[in-house]
């Protein structure tokens, strides 16, 4: 007849280890949340910056080549009126075959670009829209509602130094995520501006 004598060390040893892997699986899920919560946070700071460089970006690309401007006097709104040249469809492209090639006469038109502050339905906080025309119907902004760090625009301030042809421009945004906050200040050489349209 075979005897096993070792079956009291399996519940002892299943009593110490218990507590030892629950400690360890409590270790390893509060590790976890950190790195997911330090994930979060630098993930909205990083949106938080991007969409601060955009915004000044797109707002640069367009003064560049602005003829007028108009800032609103509450501020959060500024309206660029600048050259482009036309497409085909348009119908506003003329050409002429000099020498065997192809010039393009009168492709510079004007554009309207408006870039405003708006709080939607819903929200505190408000968001910048860039639109071809002030209708009132904000559907896309260019900041916030963002799935991985919303953000909100705490001021957009511009103003032109005519003599100079120079726009500033300066932003502050802040994540709604973190609390963290991003200014960039710049000014834009405008080429084209003419003072009083």
């Amino acid at each position: 007849m075979f005897r096993n004598n070792g079956g009291g060390f399996v519940v002892a040893e299943f009593a110490i280890a218990l507590p030892l892997l629950i400690l360890l699986m409590y270790g390893l899920a509060t590790v976890s949340v950190q790195i997911f919560s330090l994930g979060k946070e630098q993930l909205a700071d990083y949106v938080l910056e991007a969409e601060a460089q955009y915004v000044m970006e797109q707002i640069r690309q367009v003064a560049r080549t602005a003829r007028e401007v108009e800032i609103s006097p509450s501020g959060g709104k500024v309206k660029f009126v600048y050259h482009v040249v036309a497409d085909k469809k348009s119908n506003k492209i003329e050409a002429t075959s000099v020498n065997g090639h192809y010039v393009f006469i009168n492709n510079d038109v004007l554009e309207t670009q408006y870039f405003m502050l708006y709080t939607k339905k819903g929200r505190t906080a408000p968001n910048l829209y860039a639109k071809r025309n002030d209708d009132g119907n904000y559907s896309t902004p260019i900041t916030g509602d963002n799935y991985f760090g919303d953000t909100k625009v705490n001021y957009l301030k511009c103003n032109v130094d005519a003599d100079k042809k120079l726009l500033h421009v300066s932003l502050e945004m802040e994540s709604l995520v973190t609390e963290r906050k991003i200014k960039l200040d710049t000014a834009v050489y405008m080429p084209n501006y003419k003072a009083g349209g």
